[in-house]
């Protein structure tokens, strides 16, 4: 992650909260998100400019149209201009052996792990035309920027009669409430978000002496109504094998089944390549 007082020109934290499913192409070193197209949600960046002096600061916010979340074509947030000698990729922040819990609370494996152990260990179907429009982005590091303050189990959603069935509740410790992405613009380059690899320009973020920028992304519920019980959802995303349980995050000393509680999480899949099938 980067230091704040590190760096004070160029820098740009992004956050990343609701309904977003995160995969990692492994062969483009890209992060796909998936967003969770559902009528109650909005999905909005939010930014914010920071500059030396009060003239220089900025903040505004981009909401997606519902019409524009269902169109074919995808978002790109890219680095843009002269070509840094560092190569560019996006990847997950890994704190020691990838085979050994982490410790570290800005793990990238605090995020719920849908393809993970304590849900369903292996890449899932993801079906066609639920999780848009994909986001992708091509640089940066990824991290767990704040934790949730319960511990949480992954319970199966099942009747009471057949939990002795299933298999015991894993224990997922404190999970991420939201993800963060740091990335630093080099002279003479901008972060650009377009409406397709190389479609029109949504977003333009120049590099500025003394200047930072702060964005959000999120797929929040936009009255609140199904706040904190909106983790089913993304199963509407996925195909489960016949008979298999929905599984929930549910935190300590909270009722057990029949459903979603707790803060509209973001989710993981470890083991696909792809959201897509580019």
């Amino acid at each position: 992650m980067l230091q704040d007082a590190a760096i004070t020109t160029g820098r740009i934290r992004i956050r990343f909260r609701g309904l977003l499913v995160f995969c990692f192409d492994k062969r483009r070193k890209h992060c796909q998100i998936g967003a969770l197209s559902k009528d109650d949600h909005e999905l909005r960046f939010h930014l914010v400019k920071r500059g030396p002096d009060p003239e220089s600061e900025l903040e505004q916010t981009l909401t997606m149209p519902h019409g524009f979340i269902h169109q074919p074509s995808d978002l790109w947030l890219d680095v843009e201009g002269q070509p840094s000698q560092k190569q560019q990729t996006a990847e997950p922040f890994i704190a020691g052996m990838r085979d050994v819990p982490p410790t570290d609370p800005q793990d990238f494996r605090r995020v719920i792990d849908l393809e993970g152990e304590h849900f369903y260990n292996r890449p899932l179907k993801v079906r066609s035309g639920v999780l848009g429009p994909i986001l992708f982005i091509t640089t940066g590091l990824f991290y767990s920027a704040r934790l949730t303050s319960d511990s949480y189990l992954a319970l199966p959603d099942v009747p009471k009669r057949a939990r002795g069935a299933t298999k015991a509740p894993g224990n997922l410790g404190q999970i991420t409430e939201y993800i963060g992405a740091d990335l630093c613009l080099h002279p003479k380059q901008a972060l650009v978000l377009r409406a397709g690899r190389n479609g029109p320009e949504l977003l333009r973020l120049e590099r500025e002496e003394g200047v930072t920028y702060e964005v959000a992304v999120e797929n929040l519920d936009k009255t609140q109504a199904t706040a904190g019980r909106d983790f089913g959802y993304y199963y509407e995303a996925f195909d489960l094998n016949q008979g298999e349980p929905r599984i929930f995050p549910v935190p300590y000393g909270l009722p057990s089944f029949g459903g979603e509680s707790g803060p509209c999480l973001v989710v993981w899949l470890s083991k696909s390549e792809s959201l897509t099938s580019l």
